[in-house]
């Protein structure tokens, strides 16, 4: 991946490349951009994030998300 389009990843979706879920190993694209990213909109205690946080070491999809944050 070149870094210009790295960048405009940050600008557009559009423009990123598709990664791979830690949690379930399906594929999802990033939703980080410079207006924020769709998983900021999960709502997670803080002890859930420590554990995601321990547990995987990049993104992982909305869905695994949710599950963590449903538990």
């Amino acid at each position: 991946m070149t870094i210009l389009r790295r960048l405009l990843g940050y600008v557009s979706l559009r423009f990123k490349e598709p990664a791979t879920c830690e949690g379930c190993g399906d594929q999802f694209t990033c939703g980080a951009t410079v207006a924020g990213c769709w998983c900021m909109q999960v709502k997670l205690t803080r002890d859930a994030r420590a554990n995601l946080r321990a547990r995987y070491k990049d993104c992982v999809c909305r869905v695994c998300l949710e599950r963590e944050a449903a538990r």
